[in-house]
């Protein structure tokens, strides 16, 4: 089956893009000590990873090869570093912009690719990205609001 170049590229970037996000949200849940925060993070990794296999389906169904997209092992500093360099970060809006991201390159392939399926399968993504923008912009200003009034 043959399909249009950026569309096949927005694709793989956004399977690359679910997995870098499931790794940011657990990391997230690793160094986040509140239970109500450590299952928001939890929750959206697993969203993410729910998501990233929707897509590598995708891709399977128009032949390519998932395993030849998948970009290698992430770089380890990335994803591990220190708890105090970890908890000095808000992790909320850490995420917020990875969720911006996906949401751009969502609106991206809505509006060039023609087939109604994979359409209506962005279309449940950007609802799921766009409900955890909101909740992570709520977490970030409530985070923010108590570190200012702990100073």
């Amino acid at each position: 089956m043959s399909i249009d170049k950026n569309i096949r590229f927005l694709l793989e970037k956004l399977l690359n893009s679910y997995r870098e996000t499931k790794l940011s949200y657990l990391n997230s849940a690793d160094s986040h000590y509140h239970p109500s925060f450590n299952r928001f993070f939890n929750h959206q990794a697993i969203i993410r990873n729910n998501m990233f296999f929707t897509v590598s389906n995708i891709l399977s169904e128009i032949g390519i090869e998932v395993g030849d997209v998948i970009l290698k092992r992430p770089d380890i500093k990335q994803f591990m570093s220190t708890k105090i360099e970890r908890e000095k970060k808000d992790l909320f809006f850490k995420n917020l912009k990875k969720d911006i991201e996906l949401k751009e390159i969502l609106l991206k392939l809505i509006k060039i690719d023609s087939e109604k399926n994979r359409t209506d399968t962005y279309k449940k993504h950007l609802k799921k990205i766009s409900e955890s923008i909101k909740a992570n912009k709520s977490y970030s200003l409530g985070v923010k609001e108590k570190m200012f009034l702990n100073n």
